[in-house]
Parts: structure tokens; C-alpha cells; sequence
């Protein structure tokens, strides 16, 4: 299925900036999408304790064309009948589950009542902005996924946004079997991630993140909730995969701006230095900041190897007999069991038998440094 909202003349690709924000609105979802030709789309409204409306008519926002309302938990729509009120909106998409509460009956019957279009969200929906801006529905299934720890959880609205080389990957409060669906239908990479359910222990599983290879992640989570979000695990298996970590709790509203061609990270409180600039979703080895180095006057001598505990599952697929398959099977072991102590430790990976082992044993390091082959008389 395709829905092609905007139509626009031909435009040189890639020509403006796409602007992603997660906005500061406390323990929940907002998160705003500007287009380089002005339009607007809104992921969620947060839970009401702080106006979105404000926010957006601080950003000089006078309309929005697309809402996706990822599923009905109050604090991803319980400032939405706000923003219903305020602002003119063309498009209303959401997960298609009914849902019992006042503030979600709210909502539809101001979409009703207003006019606005709406469309179940569903996998396989795309949306086409301006400057080859795509937008594509990953979850849910036509087929609800069923007997969850939350099916509302669950069943959130997946989007996957491409503007040209750049990815965002924004998941709601998606779970551990969403995440586990995705790999079955041959989840791609993306660099930026949207952490699920504000860094819930419950998702961004080990083999979840192996395949998305995040290098940004953006947590959207209230200070001091009560939740513990992010947790401490959903936190560890990010800095396994290598990828830097923001955090509206800590960083205020995060803003990610995409040329096309690379994308710049700013923050709103700014503590941890201005405007990082990411690199791209699939660095080379040669580029990427713990990469291996030969001494070009002595090629055999190497004089940095790859730290298996802080390598990214790029990194670590570039060593000889590796491959993505092994290089996440090492990812996901160390997310599951913690840093390796040691070299010798990869045998108990599955597929690293003895002779992938020697071939990159002089290649490679844990945090106590290179190991040498293990006496065998």
C-alpha cells in the first residue's frame, strides 16, 4: 500500500534539511518533523502535563499534515486533543486498536468532529514528502500481535524515515516481540534510533539492535520518573552496539537535522558540547574510531587492535573470516553476558570456531589488552 501525500515539480535530490526533534515534554512521546519544504509531522502528543501546542507555536508551526498517534497509552496521546484544538491537521493515523479510556475517546471524536482524515496505520502504509523524504509503517500486522506483556505496547506504529543516505527509526513503546518480529521480516540498519518505550528494559534487545546497528540513540524520558526509565539494561546493550546516547531527561529537546548525506545532533541544554555530527549508518573500518592500524613500514606489525568491547557490529564484521552474521553473534553474546575478559572468550560464541579464532586473535583486544594463544602441552 502507498498514500502519496504530497505531490511536488522536480527538485534537485536532497537539496534541504529535514529537521527531527524529540521534544522535552516529560515522561512520554512527542516528536516533531519538519520537511525543507514546510511540512509537518507529528509522532505523538505526549501526556498533556506540558502544552505541545506551545512548543509547536514556538517553532512558528500554524498546521500539521500528518499525525501518527503510535498507540492510545496516555502519555503519547493525552496532550492530543490539545493539539486537535489548536492546530489545523490533514492526516490521523494510529495503530487501528480501540481503546477503553476517556482520553482516547477524546481524541477520535475530535478527528470525527473536525473532519480529519484518517487511515489505520499498518504495515506496508508509506507517506512521500518533499526532497525524497519516505516514511514507511513496519508495525503493526494486519494480524495484531496477540498475549503481550502489552498488546497496545506491542502494536505500535513503527516508522521507518529515509531522507536520502540517513535513516530514523521510530518505535513507540514497541517490545521485546515487536523487535522480535521485525528481524523475522528482515529488519535494515538504521543509524538514528528512537529508543523504545523511553529505554524500557522490556525492549532494544541485544539481536534487536546487532541488525538496526544504531549510532545514535535518542531516549525520550521525564526527570526522575518513576519508572527507572532509561534503565540501566536498556542503556548497556545501546553502549554495546556503540552508539551515543541522548537523552531528553538530561538534554532537554533533542533536534537531529538530515542533509541527505549526514546528519548533525544538537541538544537544547547543550552540557555535553554542541552539534556532534554523526557518522553515517555504515562506517568503514578505515574510518571508524577504534579501527585497526598498520605500521605502513612494517605492514605485519600492528600497532592498535579492535576492542571487541567497545567495537560496533561494522567494526567487528570486518575482521578476516567474520561477516555480519558472526560479527552479531559476538555483539549479542556481549550484551547478554557482558565485556569479555578475554580473547579465549570468543570460543563460546556460536560460530567461532577455533580457526576464525587464530586468524583474528592478533587483531584483536578486550579491556586488559591483546591475548596471546593459550598453551595446549
Amino acid at each position: 500500500m502507498s498514500l502519496l501525500l504530497f505531490l511536488w515539480s522536480a527538485m534537485a535530490a536532497w537539496a534541504g534539511t529535514l529537521r527531527v526533534e524529540v521534544l522535552d515534554i516529560g515522561q512520554g512521546d512527542s516528536i516533531l518533523l519538519r520537511s525543507p519544504a514546510g511540512k509537518v509531522v507529528l509522532v505523538d502528543a505526549g501526556d498533556g502535563k506540558v502544552s505541545v501546542p506551545d512548543l509547536l507555536r514556538a517553532r512558528g508551526v500554524d498546521h500539521i499534515d500528518l499525525i501518527i498517534a503510535t498507540h492510545a497509552h496516555a502519555d503519547h496521546i493525552g496532550g492530543m486533543d490539545e493539539v486537535l484544538e489548536a492546530v489545523p491537521v490533514k492526516l490521523y493515523v494510529d495503530q487501528d486498536m480501540t481503546h477503553t479510556t476517556a482520553t482516547y475517546s477524546k481524541v477520535m471524536k475530535l478527528v470525527e468532529g473536525k473532519g480529519i482524515t484518517y487511515k489505520a496505520g499498518v504495515a506496508g502504509v508509506t507517506f512521500n514528502l518533499d526532497d525524497g523524504i519516505r516514511i514507511e509503517l513496519l508495525n503493526p500486522q494486519q494480524k495484531k500481535l496477540s498475549n503481550t506483556r502489552s498488546d497496545l505496547n506491542a502494536n505500535s506504529v513503527v516508522a521507518r524515515v529515509t531522507h536520502g543516505e540517513n535513516c530514523f527509526y521510530l518505535s513507540g513503546d514497541s517490545e521485546a516481540d515487536t523487535e522480535e518480529l521485525m528481524l523475522q521480516k528482515g529488519l535494515q540498519p538504521c543509524a538514528v534510533y528512537k529508543v523504545a518505550h523511553h529505554g524500557s528494559q522490556y525492549s532494544s534487545t541485544a539481536p534487536f539492535l546487532a541488525a538496526l546497528k544504531p549510532t545514535i540513540a535518542l531516549v525520550s524520558a521525564g526527570e526522575g520518573n518513576h519508572y527507572g526509565h532509561p534503565t540501566p539494561e536498556a542503556l548497556e546493550r545501546l553502549k554495546a552496539v556503540g552508539a551515543t546516547v541522548y537523552r531528553t531527561d538530561e538534554d532537554g529537546t533533542i533536534t537531529v537535522e538530515s542533509s541527505g548525506k549526514g546528519v548533525v545532533v544538537t541538544t537544547e541544554r547543550g552540557d555535553r558540547g554542541s552539534k556532534p555530527v554523526a557518522p553515517p549508518a555504515h562506517p568503514p573500518l578505515a574510518e571508524a574510531p577504534s579501527k585497526i592500524k598498520v605500521d605502513k613500514a612494517a605492514p605485519h606489525i600492528m600497532v592498535a587492535r579492535l576492542n571487541i568491547n567497545l567495537a560496533t557490529t561494522t567494526e567487528i564484521e570486518e575482521l578476516p573470516g567474520i561477516g555480519p552474521t558472526k560479527a552479531a553473534a559476538i555483539v549479542t553474546y556481549r550484551g547478554q553476558h557482558g565485556p569479555f575478559t578475554s580473547v579465549d572468550q570468543l570460543d563460546a560464541v556460536p560460530g567461532i570456531g577455533p580457526s576464525t579464532l587464530a586468524s583474528i586473535r592478533e587483531l584483536v583486544e578486550t579491556d586488559s589488552g591483546p591475548q596471546r594463544p593459550r598453551e595446549t602441552h
